[in-house]
């Protein structure tokens, strides 16, 4: 099937982007190189367009009830205006989507799946609240997606808004709808995918082009550039978050992708409840880790074997250079007995890649809460 064009294709093309198919769309893989893109954004900002990214609207009055008995967290405690990061399972505990799900009020949820999961989780609510007085709908292209990131994302955007920005205004998981730059409706999140303070933006799709442009003129004086796919790809792999498809699929659950933070003891039996339960009374028996290869060695590919003392333990889920770091880093699976910060493992023909359970860039995470 060809590949899909986003609201943003011929703003890319005139920017002289390097377009491929990513995931069904046309997407700019890079507009310099992944190196600068990188680096720009952790020392500046960059900005993104997260194609596909739709949002799931859940209204009505027992929205809350159907939110709470699908998510593994608890979002009977998120204020308005709130969201939170957590997963959607199957009756096995397996992911069906990892999601940020935002409460905009008492009887309104918006949830944020993967792109290509859209339809999965769409499908799962409604038959999940078949029995509720609720409405779960897609937007789709209703709004378009960017996100920028880096330190400078907040003085860049600030200017183009009378909404408040400020750190104590608009916190992590925070949302707030506005105008952006005289457009109205848009609604401004403070989350990402990088590890740095960033915004993720839902834009009217009519106004998408014209905003984009705006965007990278105003923040031009700040260091702002337009970045593509393979900085994305990077920019997560430091912070060892995984993504749908590659790092968690229905196959893995919370517990062994080191997620397990996300899931909250609550009386609601949400889908895949007992076997999470299980799970973390008897632990896991493989756990999701970063591999920081050796200096010099080349980023491996994805399925890659991982060994430890001649024996397979293991495939790499997914792979980019850490730029920041200076080391190719790796992301897979392993048994639990191995992952253990500092361990050895061997990745391929690679001998000795350095075992970590979390993040080799900003391991405190720091420069997010800015």
């Amino acid at each position: 099937m060809e590949a899909r064009k986003t609201p943003l294709y011929h703003s890319f093309i005139e920017r002289g982007a390097n377009m491929r198919n990513a995931g069904g769309y046309f997407a700019p893989i890079t507009f310099s190189d992944p190196k600068t893109e990188h680096l720009t954004t952790r020392e500046k900002a960059g900005l993104f367009e997260i194609f596909g990214q739709f949002l799931i609207e859940v209204t009505g009055s027992d929205a809350e009830r159907l939110i709470n008995e699908s998510h593994v967290a608890d979002v009977t405690k998120l204020p308005d205006m709130k969201g939170t990061y957590c997963g959607i399972l199957n009756d096995e505990g397996g992911f069906l989507d990892d999601v940020i799900t935002w409460r905009v009020n008492v009887d309104k949820f918006w949830v944020c799946p993967a792109p290509h999961r859209v339809d999965v989780i769409v499908n799962h609510l409604k038959e999940a609240g078949k029995d509720m007085e609720v409405n779960v709908v897609s937007l789709g292209y209703r709004y378009t997606s960017l996100s920028i990131q880096g330190p400078q994302s907040r003085a860049c955007l600030q200017e183009m808004t009378a909404a408040d920005l400020s750190n104590d205004a608009l916190k992590p998981f925070e949302i707030v709808e506005t105008s952006l730059s005289g457009v109205d409706d848009v609604i401004i999140s403070r989350t990402g995918f990088t590890g740095e303070l960033g915004y993720e933006l839902f834009i009217p799709t009519q106004n998408a082009e014209d905003l984009y442009a705006a965007i990278l003129e105003q923040g031009a004086d700040k260091g702002l550039v337009p970045c593509g796919v393979a900085a994305m790809v990077t920019l997560r792999i430091e912070k060892r978050y995984p993504i749908f498809g590659r790092d968690i699929t229905e196959a893995n659950n919370p517990v062994e992708a080191g997620l397990g933070w996300t899931i909250r003891s609550k009386e609601a039996n949400y889908t895949g409840k007992a076997a999470i339960q299980a799970l973390k009374a008897s632990g896991s028996e493989r756990k999701l880790v970063l591999l920081e290869m050796p200096e010099g060695a080349e980023v491996p590919e994805a399925g890659t074997e991982l060994t430890s003392a001649g024996q397979t333990v293991g495939s790499v889920t997914s792979a980019g250079m850490g730029h920041s770091v200076g080391r190719a880093l790796a992301m897979g699976y392993v048994p639990t007995d191995l992952a253990v910060n500092g361990q050895w493992i061997d990745v391929g023909e690679v001998k000795s890649a350095i075992v970590h359970t979390g993040p080799v860039y900003d391991p405190r995470n720091l420069r997010s809460r800015d």
